[in-house]
């Protein structure tokens, strides 16, 4: 006979229906929407006249950019690996619905956002740092026969072409919730397991 508790409404709605949802929307936004981006600012006239900026600056790359090089800008093998293994480990969490025994699935989600969150904030900075320099690189070489009175400036104001897009975001967002639901049904778990100690 199995002496278990049964799981709660809560806890099959959260490992049945919000983890996978979950998970999916997670992965679907770091996949296909932005997740770091680089936009063009107001340059002197003289300056759009001698290079495409806009062609060279405005950079919005996905997750599947960053993991498979499916955009011009090329991605260093440490972030393609880094984006790889962010949507490994989205993957597995939204397998946890799967996950045996049934009780641990909460346990195993937490676990699976906890990971895939902190993957996903080494992709994204590491991603925005690459841009930050390559832009640096990019208009030092693009100012050189400037007066570096007038050129300083300007590429100083690199880093602010460079942020978090959407995709990052969103993807977060999901992570934290998802990795904060299974935190209650564990927590609510625990306290039940205690308050009957003939169920554990």
């Amino acid at each position: 006979m199995n002496d278990s508790p049964r799981p709660s409404r809560f806890e099959k709605i959260v490992t049945r229906v919000i983890n996978p949802v979950g998970f999916v929307l997670t992965l679907f936004a770091f996949l296909f929407l932005p997740s770091a981006a680089m936009t063009s600012w107001e340059f002197p006239s003289y300056a759009e006249e001698i290079s495409p900026l806009e062609s060279l600056l405005d950079i919005s790359s996905t997750g599947a950019n960053m993991a498979v090089h499916q955009s011009d800008y090329r991605w260093p093998i440490f972030i393609r690996l880094l984006a790889i293994a962010t949507l490994l480990a989205m993957a597995a969490g939204a397998g946890t619905a799967l996950a045996r025994p049934a009780r641990r699935r909460s346990l195993y989600a937490a676990i699976a956002a906890v990971a895939s969150g902190g993957l996903l904030v080494a992709t994204g900075l590491s991603a925005v740092a690459r841009m930050e320099n390559a832009a640096r690189e990019f208009l030092s070489v693009l100012f050189s026969s400037i007066p570096k009175s007038e050129s300083a400036p300007l590429i100083n104001q690199s880093g602010d072409t460079v942020g978090l897009g959407v995709g990052f975001w969103l993807a977060l967002i999901c992570l934290t919730l998802t990795a904060a639901l299974n935190g209650v049904v564990l927590f609510r778990a625990r306290t039940a397991t205690r308050l009957n100690p003939a169920e554990a």
